[in-house]
């Protein structure tokens, strides 16, 4: 896997890492009633629209580099069958995780609108009829993410990569999972919320940042 491609792998995570941030940084109270489960933990209500135009803006951008360094996971296969595999796979991931970015953004955006202009109960009602519709978008983007990076798991235990076997241990989703872990035991705040919807960028910026340090050892 290319320097070039591994280095816009990490910008484009930064980039939605930004956003999440942004939208996760907040305060932690809990929002009433039946609302999208994103909102539910505090992010939403009285949420600035210049945050929501950064959001939106750094996704756009950061998909660009994303989707370079995600598809040339596939630079890591043995053989050309898994080369295209895999390929195909975080290409998808890729467009999923613009999706799920975009799902939310658009969820805390509305809510936070109709609260301001209409009041908190009306806000709740238009955000639980949003989950209704956009729920089935956002659960199929998590599942194709999954998907891939359980994928990637495997065919580096099953020998298949150019990385060691052990690697299998150490990939994304080990990183989202221990980022989201450490998010989970801080003190509820602003930040332990930010860090959390901060994890999935956050874990995928740490790999890559590993096959950086790798591709500099293997010189050295």
């Amino acid at each position: 896997m290319d320097k070039k491609y591994v280095i816009q792998g990490i910008i484009g995570c930064a980039l939605f890492g930004v956003g999440d941030w942004l939208l996760g940084f907040v305060d932690p109270a809990k929002v009433n009633g039946d609302v999208f489960y994103f909102i539910s933990a505090g992010h939403g209500a009285d949420f600035p629209s210049l945050k929501i135009t950064i959001t939106i803006v750094t996704a756009v951008i950061g998909v660009l580099f994303m989707h370079q360094g995600c598809t040339h996971i596939s630079d890591l296969m043995k053989n050309d069958k898994d080369k295209a595999g895999a390929s195909r796979v975080f290409a998808f991931l890729n467009f999923a995780w613009l999706i799920l970015h975009f799902v939310v953004t658009v969820n805390v955006y509305a809510y936070s609108y109709m609260c301001r202009n209409f009041g908190s109960e009306q806000a709740s009602l238009f955000s639980q009829d949003m989950s209704r519709v956009l729920n089935f978008g956002l659960y199929l983007s998590y599942f194709i993410i999954a998907v891939a990076l359980t994928d990637l798991i495997l065919v580096i235990a099953k020998g298949r990569t150019h990385l060691s076997r052990r690697e299998a241990f150490f990939t994304p989703l080990t990183w989202i999972a221990l980022i989201g872990a450490v998010s989970m035991l801080l003190p509820e705040s602003a930040f332990s919320k930010g860090l959390y919807t901060f994890c999935m960028n956050g874990g995928m910026i740490v790999w890559f940042a590993g096959m950086l340090r790798k591709k500099r050892s293997a010189r050295e």
